[in-house]
């Protein structure tokens, strides 16, 4: 009998912690590049990356050519456009990875992380940014927090489509300047 209130109890324990589970919001798209090889997309999403960022070398973690993949890190800088909430000021940094294959590619935006500027205050900080659709239930900074919550997945989700586009118009654009230079 005890054994059994123990399996129950151990039950419902998971299932309460599995109910109150979160995601951290990543973004994907897959894109289509007809007529690319593996290799000519790998060299050209390479040349966006060094495009693209200040310091390729910095972003880059992996590239793997035969395998077809690159991961880099990359941070945006985050501001909220109330005044009132400058504390928040800082930045989201993100991992992004790129799997390459014949004619396609898949990109996947994932760990974002807001963090604050060195002179603002720790508590600013709301960390990895979840599904969950409040970050703040009580306390003084509830009405703050949740308000820069939303407004930091909704400045992830249009960076990540304009990611989406850029990699998306710079392959589009190096594929079609291969085949002009073709002679």
């Amino acid at each position: 009998s005890s054994d059994l209130i123990m399996r129950y109890t151990i039950l419902t324990f998971f299932l309460i912690a599995y109910s109150f589970a979160t995601e951290p919001i990543s973004f994907s798209k897959v894109i289509q590049s007809d007529n690319s090889s593996k290799t000519k997309l790998f060299v050209s999403i390479n040349d966006w990356f060094a495009s693209n960022y200040n310091s390729a070398n910095e972003v880059i973690q992996m590239a793997d050519k035969d395998e077809g993949i690159i991961i880099g890190k990359g941070s945006m800088e985050y501001s909220h456009r109330k005044i009132s909430y400058l504390c928040y000021g800082g930045w989201i940094k993100y991992t992004i990875k790129v799997y390459i294959k014949e004619n396609r590619y898949k990109v996947e935006l994932t760990n974002f992380t807001h963090s604050v500027k060195p002179d603002h205050g720790a508590q600013c900080a709301l960390g990895t940014i979840t599904d969950l659709e409040e970050h703040t239930k009580k306390g003084w900074s509830k009405k703050a927090n949740n308000a820069v919550w939303n407004d930091l997945k909704e400045k992830s989700n249009g960076y990540s489509n304009a990611i989406f586009m850029s990699l998306n118009e710079h392959t589009d654009k190096n594929n079609a300047q291969e085949s002009q230079d073709d002679w």
